[in-house]
Parts: structure tokens; C-alpha cells; sequence
């Protein structure tokens, strides 16, 4: 990171020095920009574009509105499979298990926001302002599992097949899952604008952020079931229906077409988080001032 800015520097100081002295900054009233941070991985892969319109009052006071969308699905499939008949020809197991995760993010963010441009030297423009906004983030996913195993034993063969699957609302899963979380945000920022031909110019940003959100509930709905025989007689078939949002779990006995019905205690998730923290934007904006 520390290389990035560096580099940015150095090349930003070059091309400042070659340019003319004399050198105007273009006139217009509304600069579109798109602006993308790399750098920003509070989802690892996951990454969020922003596109940001400037309304210029006059040469000192501007108006900006910024519209951001991340969006990002991730499928992974995994396979296990045992085998263990090179030990024992007569008393073995051969099983095979497949799980599927998908998990989908989705981040939405809108700002307004003031700028007042205080200074210019040649090609460059230095600003300072501040702006809020709304910020959500969004998840959902599923994980299927599925289990075909065959156990032999003193010739005598015994087949089982198992399911385990997940849907995800409002979260993700894993050992710490997150939450959709709804936030507002105020920032206060000095940055400047670099003009690379005619009302070409990319830029960078420094500020203080405060951001005070609220994680919102999320749950799963789980189907499980298995099915084996020893032979031609069936030895086990159930299924289990669960939602992690009622807490109400449905066991079902198809052999003996019985149902068990239990409720177990529901956690409350929510949670409201306050945070302060210096931001820096790399130069990976760019824009065109009509």
C-alpha cells in the first residue's frame, strides 16, 4: 500500500514539473466519475465500483452524489471420498460425500456531499468537504451435502444414503458469519484532483470516517435425511425439517409414519456497531469535467 502511494507520488510530482505554469485549469459545471479501490477487501474477492457525479456551483463550491454497487457470487464444490478394501477384502467401506457452497454478497451505497476547492497549483486542484450517506450489505447462500456410503460385512452388504442441506437468508455461513447490516456514514475528507488533458483527470482522497450500524437477524431453514438397507429391508428412513428462525425442528419417522415436533431457543443476532477510522482512497478514480 505504502509503495502504491509512493509511486503515486513520484509520478503525479513529474508530471506536475514538466507541466506548463501557466496552465488553466478547464471550465464546466458536472464531472462524472467512476472511482474503484482494489484495495478494499472487507470481503476478500469482493470489491465495490462507485460511480460519482459533481455538480460545480461556481470554481470553489461543488455538490457531489455518489451511487456505489458491489456484487459478488462464489460456488465452491467439494468431494471426499473412502475407501478402504485393500485392508480386507471381506469387511470393508466405500462411501463418497459432495458438498456444494454458494454464497452471494451484495453491497449498496449512496452519498451526498459538499467540496470546496481552496487552492490549485498548475495541473492540480486541492479540495476539502465533507458528506454522509447509506450503506448496506446483503448476503444469502446455501451448502448441500450429500453421503452414499456402503458398508460389507461377513457378506452381508449394507447401502446408506444422507443428505444434509442449508439455505441461508440474510447471512452467510461459516465459524463467524456475517450478517446483513444496514449503515450511515459521515465522512470529512481533503483530497485533489489531477488534470491530465483537458477535463481528463484522475485523484485521490484523505479523511476521517464515522460509521454506526446495525447488524440485522439472519437465519437458515436445514433439510436432512437419510435412507439405508441391510439387504432388501430398510433399516433407517427419516427426515428432518429446522428454521433457525422459529427455532421449531420436525423430525419424521417414515417407517413408523410418526412426527416429532420440538422447539429450541432462538438467538437474536442483532447487533449495532459504532466506528471511527482515517480512510484513504487510492488514486483509481477518474473522471471528465464537462
Amino acid at each position: 500500500m505504502k509503495k502504491t502511494f509512493l509511486s503515486l507520488g513520484l509520478v503525479l510530482t513529474a508530471m506536475t514539473a514538466s507541466a506548463q505554469i501557466d496552465y488553466m485549469l478547464p471550465d464546466g459545471l458536472l464531472a462524472v466519475e467512476l472511482q474503484v479501490n482494489p484495495f478494499s477487501n472487507d470481503f476478500n474477492t469482493f470489491k465495490m465500483g462507485e460511480l460519482k457525479g459533481r455538480l460545480f456551483l461556481d470554481n470553489k463550491s461543488v455538490i457531489r452524489v455518489g451511487v456505489g454497487i458491489g456484487i459478488d457470487s462464489d460456488k465452491n464444490d467439494d468431494s471426499k471420498n473412502y475407501d478402504d478394501r485393500s485392508q480386507d477384502q471381506s469387511s470393508y467401506t466405500v462411501s463418497k460425500e459432495n458438498t456444494q457452497t454458494k454464497i452471494n454478497k451484495t453491497e449498496l451505497r449512496l452519498s451526498l456531499g459538499y467540496e470546496y476547492h481552496f487552492a490549485n497549483a498548475g495541473r492540480m486542484d486541492f479540495y476539502g468537504g465533507v458528506e454522509a450517506g447509506y450503506e448496506g450489505k446483503f448476503f444469502s447462500g446455501t451448502v448441500n451435502k450429500s453421503t452414499e456410503s456402503r458398508r460389507v460385512m461377513a457378506n452381508t452388504e449394507a447401502l446408506t444414503s444422507s443428505y444434509d442441506n442449508k439455505e441461508y437468508t440474510k447471512m452467510i455461513p461459516g465459524d463467524s458469519p456475517s450478517y446483513n447490516e444496514h449503515s450511515i456514514f459521515a465522512n470529512v475528507f481533503t483530497g485533489l484532483d489531477f488534470f491530465i488533458y483537458k477535463g481528463l483527470y484522475i485523484g485521490t482522497e484523505l479523511g476521517i470516517s464515522f460509521k454506526t450500524g446495525k447488524e440485522k437477524n439472519g437465519y437458515y431453514t436445514q433439510t436432512r435425511g437419510e435412507k439405508s438397507y441391510q439387504g432388501a429391508e430398510i433399516k433407517t428412513d427419516w427426515t428432518e425439517n429446522y428454521s433457525s428462525q422459529t427455532g421449531i425442528k420436525n423430525y419424521l419417522d417414515n417407517i413408523n409414519k410418526t412426527v416429532t415436533t420440538t422447539v429450541e431457543a432462538v438467538t437474536d443476532h442483532s447487533a449495532t456497531t459504532t466506528r471511527l477510522k482515517v480512510y484513504v482512497e487510492p488514486a483509481i478514480r477518474i473522471g471528465w469535467l464537462f
